[in-house]
């Protein structure tokens, strides 16, 4: 015999039976909340959303664009280089209206300090 408390008793038999009694969610058995959790899961994987793109997209930012456009763009512009070459050995690069240019591009450059 076991007493409880408010003085009630239980057979021996009675509490080895209650021993046996498995608790709710034990022997590999799922809980109620992970089979809703898992529901509510497949059930939105179900229905597209409706502010959800379709399919894939890429967005490229303005600098990244310039950059792409910078990397198409030969490394030295051999022709430009050339010429000049061409002219400084000719004695025909440097020519009066250049240095005015030169000078005045200098002169607008110190004024804006």
């Amino acid at each position: 015999m076991i007493r409880l408390q408010g003085g009630r008793t239980l057979q021996h038999q009675d509490y080895y039976a209650m021993i046996d009694i498995p608790s709710v969610g034990s022997n590999g058995h799922t809980s109620l909340s992970r089979i809703a959790a898992r529901r509510a899961a497949e059930q939105q994987a179900a229905t597209p959303s409706a502010g959800a793109p379709r399919g894939d997209s890429v967005e490229v930012s303005a600098a990244a664009q310039l950059l792409a456009k910078l990397s198409d763009l030969p490394d030295v512009r051999s022709d430009l280089v050339d010429r000049v070459k061409a002219e400084i050995a000719s004695g025909d690069y440097e020519t009066p209206e250049k240095l005015d240019a030169a000078i005045d591009g200098l002169i607008e450059d110190a004024e804006t300090f």
